[in-house]
């Protein structure tokens, strides 16, 4: 990916080890999801079920409630401390769009999703990587 990325800013799509589907919105798990997983003592089959239900279905029905999203790049599943994921961006209407919210959210479909994540009680944290988010149940 680009170096410098700004939100919403169109540019190279992640590469993708595997997926699954959740809705009507495919979930893209990078290489790194995985390496990471088997670095923290697991596959990614146990990290996914380990990170709970509650946060795959919260994020799977507010990227469905944005009319123009069709997948989440997740570049890492956090399930021992905390469970959350690390978001790289989404596939919109066939572009990739990068999360890097160090400045202002110009694109529309980001602001949506934002406002989405919050109505599902969804806490969007800000990483010291400027390409990506956090994301995790608000309170846990």
């Amino acid at each position: 990916m680009a170096e410098s990325l700004v939100a919403g800013e169109v540019s190279k799509t992640p590469h993708v080890a595997f997926s699954s589907k959740f809705r009507s919105v495919d979930y893209f798990f990078t290489d790194r999801a995985e390496t990471a997983a088997i670095a923290d003592g697991a596959t990614y089959d146990v990290a996914i079920r380990e990170v709970g239900w509650d946060l795959i279905s919260a994020v799977g029905r507010a990227c469905s409630s944005v009319k123009n999203i069709q997948a989440i790049f997740i570049d890492r599943i956090n399930f021992k401390e905390r469970h959350s994921f690390v978001v790289l961006g989404v596939l919109a209407d066939l572009e990739f769009l990068a999360f890097n919210i160090d400045s202002a959210l110009p694109n529309t479909t980001l602001k949506e999703l934002i406002s989405a994540f919050e109505r599902e009680h969804i806490s969007v944290i800000r990483l010291a990587e400027a390409s990506s988010v956090e994301l995790l149940i608000a309170n846990k």
